[in-house]
């Protein structure tokens, strides 16, 4: 038969210890090494973020050379002018010239290069055709209080037939390498496009 009391030998008392010192440590430098990888992590989204707003931003200024280019009737060589945030006054010709050079910035001539057909890149921008390239300033973000990106703008304007097409060919790329974060050199984006009246 069982007693009323137990003796104390049959339930052990527990020990209510808490974290030693080095348990402790060691929880704390698996925080820092966790929280400094996420830490990372956000710096490489901001710079990518940064870096598809600038490729956007160069999309849409060769886009806009097409466009007024694409606007005009294909033996047009009226010049149309635009203005960048800085208050430069750029001259964007329209002029063609014969297939298969065009006139204006080098196109692309080596057929298994990458970029074929696209404007080449490595030409020296001084060595560009008069008003067939511009180092577009755009706004510093809002209120123009940022640091404004410089995109060198380049196009090519080829008489596919006098009366009816021709080919334009527009690049631009962000000239400055702080405005991307670090990165030295910027793919350039390339459009073309077959106009007529």
């Amino acid at each position: 038969m069982e007693t009323k009391y137990m003796h104390k030998s049959q339930f052990p008392r527990k020990s209510q210890a808490g974290m030693t010192l080095i348990e402790l440590m060691i929880a704390i430098m698996i925080l820092a090494i966790g929280m400094g990888a996420l830490t990372n992590l956000l710096v490489v989204a901001m710079a990518t973020d940064n870096r598809n707003a600038k490729d956007t931003s160069a999309t849409l200024l060769a886009q806009m050379v097409v466009e007024q280019i694409s606007a005009q009737h294909p033996n047009s060589s009226a010049a149309i002018s635009v203005t960048d945030c800085a208050g430069n006054a750029w001259t964007i010709a329209t002029a063609g010239g014969a297939s298969p050079n065009g006139t204006g910035a080098n196109l692309v001539t080596t057929s298994t290069a990458v970029n074929y057909g696209g404007i080449d890149q490595t030409q020296a921008y001084a060595n560009i055709t008069a008003n067939y390239a511009m180092k577009y300033v755009d706004c510093g973000g809002t209120g123009n209080t940022g640091v404004p990106t410089v995109y060198d703008v380049r196009w090519n304007v080829m008489t596919i037939d006098a009366n009816y097409t021709r080919l334009v060919t527009a690049s631009a790329r962000p000239i400055n390498a702080n405005a991307l974060g670090g990165i030295q050199y910027a793919l350039p984006v390339n459009l073309r496009a077959v106009s007529g009246p």
